[in-house]
This record gives structure tokens, C-alpha cells and sequence, in this order.
């Protein structure tokens, strides 16, 4: 606590230095009052006497930023932070299951799903009963699979999940993937250990899942531009991505973060205003363009434009 309290004093004192109002810092100040979600780092950002935005980093901010801007300086934030994927959390029992919901916002919601079949342990019973009772014990879970498979269904078209990550019983798991259409079947994905869907240990599987899923996407996007690229539709470099940011002809934004980066641009009110020169501002009507860091400005037009950004992973130097 005592060292989170030094850091804000040092960054509150750089803020006022560079122009930042008292009651805004008293506002971002309290992001950092209490040490547990401060821990192990956090972002913030206020203006006009107000906290806007606040949250959580996964690890120790890679550098520490103290910054007064036109536009919020949102990338380091994003290029740590792992994107919310919605996704579903589920444990597969002979007698159910749990489903906890994680939607894109980061909500959760969870569900004990209590099958109707009975019986659901195999037991030795003797004679000509035991195949029956055994054949009744497979049918009692295959009932509940089906039970579990219907809220896991509900779900996932509820949150538009685009994940579906099971843990428990190895036969109970195959089981409700059986159940689930083609669609969400293929959206499975398995944690080889039975552990309560809503449990810590839970958590951190999926979590490391997500970014897993998360990585392979990007390399997906990145594959397809770099073929767009060989059919002369995909652009390179920070010139030729503002004007087409600015034209409004961005589906994917790619981008190799580098924290040291200082590279600028110029900007106007407009999100879509964005350039190297002030001369192609001019013809958008910005008579009085600022410059501003270039990845701000890049955030600032993917966030309010129909572009998704993603973060290259492990990039070839080249």
C-alpha cells in the first residue's frame, strides 16, 4: 500500500506539472486507494473532474506513464490487457453440471444444471440385473447431458459465446459434446481436469485459453492481409493505414506494438482525422490540426469506425 501510495504521488505530481486539474487527479487518485485491485498494476483515465475509465493489468505495467493529452493513450492499456472474449465455463457431472457465463464486457453469471436422470452411479447388483442397471445408469446420463447441453446452448446464443471451455468427468464431457449442435461442438474446447466451473483454478485455465484463442486469431487476420496484400487490397505503414482509416476502408487494423514508439500524427476533432500532413487535414476542413501520438490516434479511429484491431503476435522483424 505504501509503495502504490509513493508511485501515485510521483505520477499525481508529473500530472499537475504537465496541466492536469486537481479535482481530475482527485478522481483518478482514487483508483489507486485500495491496494488489491491497484495490485499488480492498473490504468486510468479521467477528465473534467472525472474517472472515465479504469482497469486492471494482468502483470506490472511494462513502463509507467504519467501523460496530459488531446486523446487518452488507450494502447498501452489494450496491447497488455487481453481482449474479453464471451465464452462459457462448464463442468460436465453424470448428474449435470455448472455453467458460469463470461460475457464480452466481462460480466459473469452462473447456473447449477440438476439432470432429471436416475440412476447416475454403475454399481455391482448381481445377476441378470447388472446389464440393465448398467444400461439405465448410461441412459440416466445421457438424459443429463442432454439437460446440460440445453442451458449451455441458451448461453452461448445469450452472450454470443464464442468459446465454450468444459472441464469434469471425461465420459460426461464427451457426452455433453455430443449433445451440442454442429455449431457450438465446434466451439468446444477441453480442460483436462474436473474442476468447478466457477472455482480459481477455473478461471485461470480459461484465461490462459482465451489468450491462446486470442493469439491464433490475430495470426488468422494477419495471414489474410498479408494475402490481401499480395492482390494489391491491404495497406502498409502508419501513412498509408491513416488514409485509409480516414477514408473509412479499414476492416482489420494490424499492429506490432512497441512501447517505445514516439511516432505522431496530426488530428483533427473528427475521429476519422488523422494524417501525416496538415495538408490532408486541409481537405477534410481541419484548419487547426494538433499532433498527437500516433497510436492514440489510431485507437481513437478504430474504436469509432467499423475497424477491429488486433495485436500481431511475435512478428517477423522484417
Amino acid at each position: 500500500a505504501h509503495e502504490i501510495e509513493v508511485r501515485w504521488a510521483d505520477a499525481r505530481e508529473r500530472l499537475a506539472s504537465a496541466g492536469a486539474d486537481a479535482a481530475t487527479l482527485d478522481a483518478l487518485g482514487a483508483a489507486f486507494a485500495d491496494p488489491e485491485p491497484a495490485t499488480p498494476g492498473r490504468a486510468a483515465f479521467g477528465r473534467g473532474g472525472r474517472l472515465l475509465l479504469t482497469g486492471g493489468l494482468p502483470a506490472v505495467p511494462r513502463r509507467e506513464i504519467a501523460r496530459v493529452g488531446p486523446l487518452p493513450h488507450v494502447m498501452p492499456l489494450l496491447a497488455q490487457r487481453a481482449p474479453h472474449v464471451p465464452h462459457l465455463r462448464v463442468t460436465a457431472r453424470h448428474d449435470g453440471g455448472d455453467v458460469v457465463a463470461v460475457s464480452a464486457a466481462g460480466a459473469t453469471a452462473e447456473e447449477e444444471v440438476i439432470g432429471t436422470g436416475w440412476p447416475v452411479h454403475k454399481a455391482k447388483v448381481g445377476g441378470s440385473s447388472q446389464l440393465r442397471y448398467a444400461r439405465s445408469t448410461e441412459e440416466a446420463w445421457e438424459t443429463n447431458a442432454k439437460e446440460l447441453a440445453g442451458r449451455v446452448t441458451a448461453e452461448a446464443r445469450r452472450i454470443g459465446a464464442e468459446l465454450i471451455l468444459v472441464a469434469g468427468d471425461p465420459v460426461a464431457r464427451s457426452l455433453l459434446a455430443q449433445q451440442l449442435g454442429t455449431g457450438l461442438a465446434a466451439r468446444v474446447a477441453i480442460i483436462e481436469h474436473e474442476i468447478p466451473a466457477d472455482s480459481a483454478a477455473a478461471a485461470q485455465a480459461a484465461s490462459q485459453m482465451v489468450a491462446s484463442y486470442v493469439a491464433d486469431r490475430s495470426r488468422d487476420r494477419f495471414a489474410h492481409w498479408e494475402n490481401q496484400q499480395a492482390h494489391g487490397h491491404g495497406v502498409a505503414g502508419l501513412a498509408a493505414t491513416m488514409t485509409a482509416l480516414r477514408d473509412g476502408a479499414v476492416a482489420d487494423l494490424l499492429l506490432v506494438d512497441h512501447p517505445e514508439s514516439t511516432l505522431t500524427a496530426l488530428i483533427g476533432p473528427a475521429p476519422e482525422n488523422l494524417a501525416a500532413t496538415s495538408a490532408e487535414l486541409a481537405d477534410r476542413g481541419v484548419t487547426d490540426p494538433v499532433a498527437e501520438r500516433a497510436d492514440a490516434a489510431l485507437a481513437r479511429a478504430a474504436a469509432m469506425t467499423s475497424a477491429q484491431l488486433y495485436f500481431v503476435p511475435d512478428p517477423d522483424p522484417a
